[in-house]
């Protein structure tokens, strides 16, 4: 940026990519309908059956309408609602409960450790159902999420920018692997749609599967013309069970990789939670107000410990002027925002390289939002999931540090802070010895 500018034009092949920088511009940028497109490339479509379906990467009225339908019936099914708070608490307990098993055992293989609990509180609402830490099935579905993660880049990799290399070297430019991936996506979903179709009886859903096969159901001609077929629900479901999980995992996980080099940390939070929370309850989501330390530690890990750099992809809707620059509409001109730029702009963060929770209390010692934090998006593109993501955030986190003590394994040495780049960043494999603290009920 300091050489070229906070807004740069480059092109990779016969990709055309505009990058934004800062975080003014990328707020203009996420504020404005004209950028709300999606790119329309090989790799965005191969994940939904050559089409565009889906809610991540559609755009438009399929966009809208797929939106306010997931909106609509996650809040129907626990989002926002006490339920969904009671649920939060269940997998919370189920989590402690897990890494005292997998703790008596020696180090624990952190960077997985979220997956299940993160995953069961959003599989309630769209699914209806939760999963064992036990599952077999599941722990391997979840490894190839991990490694769909890493496979791709924001872009789609070399075979989004050059798909005829799928029929000349189809193991090395990827193809394979991303079809291998999203086949046992494809079929583990598949299956899970195929039991709720079995089950479906009357007219009262019982999550939003249910709730979108009714509509599915209930169409009578001018299919072409509705989101509502059995392929949208597949890349549906496909776009919750990986945007709705990875980054809040990867973000937990490597908040504990953190916490780990940076112990005293890990004691201020502690002695925050035992003055409010003691050592006779567990942690709750109305503790979070109470929590001022734990809530500006979280907002400064959001802005340090940058996950997804560049975001998902936009693209221009029309022809339209940025800072003097004339962005065309273009269905191959993608827009990247920076968001390491955004979360360290000088600008609006005091020694951004520095990490220091302390810039989002106030001299009362209470917390204070900083809005130039985005870390969930703006606009209309927002992050759907973003209120869940908050709570299951802390409550998990919460629920960690109040039980355990955590340390590096003296057998595995300390982790990696450099994570995998792909889609997002996501951290490598580590493990950490925890010791469950002393006077918990």
């Amino acid at each position: 940026m300091k050489t070229y500018g906070p807004i740069l034009g480059v092109k990779l092949g016969n990709q055309k990519v505009v990058v934004v920088s800062t975080h003014d511009l990328a707020k203009k940028v996420l504020l404005q309908d004209d950028f709300n497109g999606r790119p329309d490339g090989f790799f965005f479509r191969v994940r939904a059956f050559g089409k565009r379906k889906g809610l991540l990467f559609t755009e438009g009225p399929t966009w809208s309408q797929c939106r306010r339908f997931t909106m609509r019936h996650l809040k129907t099914f626990g989002l926002g609602q006490s339920t969904m708070e009671k649920q939060l608490t269940v997998e919370a307990e189920n989590l402690v409960n897990y890494l005292r098993r997998a703790s008596a055992n020696g180090p624990v293989p952190i960077h997985t450790t979220f997956d299940i609990a993160v995953l069961n509180s959003l599989w309630c609402m769209f699914a209806g159902h939760r999963f064992d830490y036990e599952n077999d099935k599941l722990i391997e579905i979840l490894e190839v999420v991990h490694d769909a993660f890493r496979l791709m880049d924001t872009m789609g990799g070399i075979v989004s920018q050059m798909p005829f290399l799928r029929f000349i070297i189809p193991e090395l430019s990827g193809y394979n692997e991303l079809m291998r991936i999203l086949q046992k996506l494809w079929n583990f979903l598949d299956e899970e749609i195929s039991v709720h179709e079995k089950q479906l009886s009357g007219n009262q859903p019982q999550d939003l599967i249910d709730a979108f096969l009714l509509e599915i159901s209930s169409i009578n001609g001018e299919r072409d013309r509705t989101i509502f077929d059995r392929e949208n629900l597949l890349v549906l479901c496909l776009d919750l069970f990986l945007a709705g999980s990875k980054t809040t995992t990867d973000t937990l996980a490597t908040t504990l990789l953190f916490l780990s080099l940076h112990s005293e940390w890990m004691k201020i939070l502690q002695e925050e939670l035992d003055n409010v929370v003691g050592r006779s309850r567990s942690p709750t989501l109305k503790d979070y107000s109470s929590l001022p330390m734990m809530e500006a530690f979280l907002a400064e890990v959001q802005r340090f410990l940058i996950l997804a750099p560049l975001g998902v992809p936009h693209k221009t809707m029309k022809a339209i002027t940025l800072n003097e620059y004339s962005i065309p509409k273009a269905s191959d001109t993608i827009v990247l925002l920076d968001f390491h730029s955004v979360h360290n702009d000088p600008t609006h963060w005091d020694h951004p390289e520095e990490f220091r929770p302390q810039r989002f209390l106030n001299d009362n010692g209470r917390f204070c939002p900083n809005n130039a934090s985005m870390p969930f998006g703006l606009g209309k593109r927002r992050c759907p999931g973003e209120m869940l993501a908050r709570k299951s955030l802390f409550l998990f986190l919460a629920y960690v540090v109040h039980y355990f003590d955590v340390e590096i394994s003296p057998e595995h040495g300390p982790p990696d802070i450099n994570g995998y780049d792909g889609f997002t960043i996501s951290p490598k494999p580590f493990y950490l010895k925890l010791a469950t603290r002393s006077d918990v009920v």
